[in-house]
């Protein structure tokens, strides 16, 4: 589940707490597994809250839980006003530093990191599994592969693309592989396409298996909002751009209903 704090269009309405849904999801089941995919923790959540969350879920879960982390986007980071790193350099080295507190605070005991980008401050997780959760990095091309075998226990791949697990594998990855599984839902076929850019979307802008590939260009007052009147005036061709974020871009799915999802 994405950890998101907007959807990727307004038309979607919710988005809810993903920790909280997560928890009752745990509460209410006993076989199906966790993830979130993917939590960025770094920018609008600091690590230790992840940290002591993901520890605290795997415990309620009675093992199921496993983090995926990624560097973020805007859409959704910008909202606690503090920016967001435009260059993967940047926000791999905030990654990097993220993951190294989360898994300090797993070791148990007051922690404390002073690192270039992040600080903790004699911060304990108290409640621990015995068994702590796998992290899966997220990936979509050669150097986030990389970096996913260097510092993950596992591949998170947000592209469908057999060559993210080659250069995963290739860099020395060895640990359990996920992927995204676009989902979209609405009641009828009806209200699915009222919230769709109609028929041009069903006539000119389908990609493989009934989906088109819409992206905006970033603006650090990108929104929803914004992505939506993007997609509406532009041809797809026209609204495909470079999207900052884990993915490289963004990529809205009009499934075969008609309903808008992310993939």
């Amino acid at each position: 589940m994405s950890h998101h704090y907007h959807p990727w269009l307004d038309v979607q309405w919710h988005f809810s707490f993903t920790w909280t849904v997560l928890g009752a999801i745990a509460a209410r089941t006993e076989r199906v597994a966790l993830v979130t995919g993917v939590t960025c923790p770094m920018v609008r959540c600091h690590p230790e809250i992840i940290a002591q969350a993901a520890a605290t879920l795997a415990l309620v879960s009675d093992g199921r839980f496993a983090p995926g982390v990624g560097s973020g986007e805007r859409l959704n980071e910008h909202v606690v006003g503090r920016g967001f790193p435009d260059h993967v350099r940047e926000r791999h080295e905030l990654l990097r530093e993220a993951l190294e507190i989360i898994r300090l605070l797993w070791r148990g005991g007051y922690r404390s990191h002073h690192g270039k980008h992040l600080r903790l401050s004699d911060a304990r997780v108290f409640d621990l599994p015995e068994e702590l959760p796998l992290i899966a990095v997220a990936a979509s091309g050669p150097l986030s592969a990389r970096f996913a075998a260097e510092l993950g226990d596992g591949l998170f791949a947000t592209e469908d693309k057999a060559s993210i697990v080659q250069h995963y594998r290739g860099a020395g990855g060895s640990g359990p592989e996920y992927a995204e599984v676009p989902m979209a839902w609405a009641p009828d076929e009806r209200s699915a396409w009222a919230g769709s850019s109609g028929p041009r979307a069903q006539a000119g802008s389908r990609g493989r298996g009934g989906r088109s590939r819409l992206t905006a260009p970033t603006t650090p007052r990108t929104t929803p909002r914004s992505i939506k009147s993007c997609e509406l005036s532009r041809s797809s061709s026209a609204v495909a751009r470079t999207w900052p974020g884990p993915a490289g871009r963004l990529r809205i799915a009009v499934a075969s209903s008609g309903a808008m999802t992310e993939k």
